[in-house]
């Protein structure tokens, strides 16, 4: 998973220079964990059985879209940061019993 760079060369002499994180779409975290939607919902929620605290919580990106002009409301788009979701990979390739 890879971080994007505001200014490539401008980031290799400045180390403060700003890094965009990469962001994950649903379809992308399903992938890349082998996990359903439903199933990484469950494990954001604190009243499933399937909860996990250690999960990394998507961010918000957009608002919700309320009923307005005939139209029904939508849920606002969300995204999972990469380097979070690689680290909790990690973290469960690190659990395994050998």
């Amino acid at each position: 998973m890879e971080n994007f760079n505001t200014n490539s060369q401008n980031s290799l002499h400045n180390p403060s220079a700003t890094i965009i994180p990469r962001m994950l779409p649903i379809k992308e975290v399903t992938y890349f964990t082998g996990l359903s939607c439903t199933t990484i919902y469950d494990m954001l929620d604190k009243k499933s059985e399937r909860y996990d605290p250690t999960f990394p919580i998507q961010v918000k990106l957009t608002k919700e879209f309320k009923e307005r002009d005939g139209f029904k409301a939508r849920n606002g788009r969300v995204a999972w940061v990469a380097s979070e979701i690689a680290q909790w990979l990690e973290s469960k390739m690190a659990e395994r019993v050998h």
